[in-house]
């Protein structure tokens, strides 16, 4: 070996031993700003780094990286994001896949992965969705039997609780985004504990969203929706510091008061969006 050659290989070495004595905390954060293709590649780098990204407990299958994968060939997506999944290593925290942006044939992959991922301490999952031809998502049975879920925001996708249905006991977090609720077979009600941020955006058919929050929730917001959410069932929510209340057609005068009951009744408010509704401000 050439003088030369030594210099790179001890260099290499040197690169290699700095990257290897970073912390574990630090390389999984390095690995959770990257872009999943990118986290991926560091695998290359030593073999303590191998060991990392096959355990990283953050998975984020963004718009950009779906697209990419598809634009090749659906078969080519699917074996892509189960290798990733089968070579996984221990829990994953956060899963995140958004397939919002590309058109799938069938929903049978989708399903097979909310299964391994709510088997495998999931926390914070977020789902969003595109339509095949004429059809919506239903949210499988076990991500509302996931025990470990704390923040679940889903997009495009009818929501049906199984039943029986027990409630999201950890959940802290709930943000539904054009879901489209449909009525169980029998009255099913939704308990949610410990809830603190609940969001519905331009979701249909509220009525049949039979949630039970407790007091500690600070933060609900329902903008757009078609169909009647009960706002009583808010009412006892004394700890609500961000009320957003956004509908695209103006509501009706025989539900004014059902708005000024809930807004009046919460001791806590500290900020309010309203829209377009109009109020009567009694003092």
């Amino acid at each position: 070996m050439t003088q030369g050659k030594r210099a790179a290989v001890e260099v290499e070495r040197e690169v290699e031993d700095i990257i290897t004595a970073l912390p574990v905390n630090v390389v999984d954060r390095i690995l959770k700003l990257l872009p999943v293709h990118d986290a991926a590649k560091t695998s290359i780098l030593s073999r303590k780094w191998r060991g990392i990204w096959a355990s990283h407990p953050y998975l984020v299958l963004n718009s950009l990286f779906c697209k990419r994968l598809i634009t090749k060939s659906e078969s080519f997506f699917r074996e892509t994001v189960d290798m990733i999944l089968l070579q996984h290593i221990g829990d994953i925290v956060e899963f995140d896949l958004d397939v919002s942006g590309v058109r799938l044939s069938s929903f049978i992959d989708i399903d097979r992965w909310m299964l391994f991922v709510t088997r495998n301490g999931v926390k914070k999952l977020t789902l969003k969705m595109s339509k095949t031809i004429n059809t919506t998502y239903k949210v499988p049975s076990y991500i509302f039997n996931c025990r470990t879920l704390e923040h679940l925001t889903l997009f495009n996708c009818i929501f049906k609780p199984p039943n029986p249905f027990l409630g999201f006991n950890n959940l802290i977090t709930l943000c539904l985004r054009r879901i489209t609720f449909v009525p169980a077979t029998e009255f099913c009600v939704i308990n949610a504990p410990i809830l603190i941020n609940l969001t519905l955006i331009r979701c249909k058919c509220t009525q049949y969203f039979n949630i039970v929050v407790s007091s500690r929730l600070k933060c609900l917001s329902n903008c757009g929706g078609h169909g009647n959410l009960d706002l009583n069932r808010f009412a006892n929510c004394k700890e609500l510091t961000n009320l957003v209340l956004l509908d695209d057609s103006p509501i009706h005068s025989d539900e004014i008061s059902t708005y000024e009951k809930l807004i009046f009744s919460l001791s806590a408010l500290e900020k309010l969006t309203l829209g377009p509704i109009a109020l009567e401000v009694r003092i």
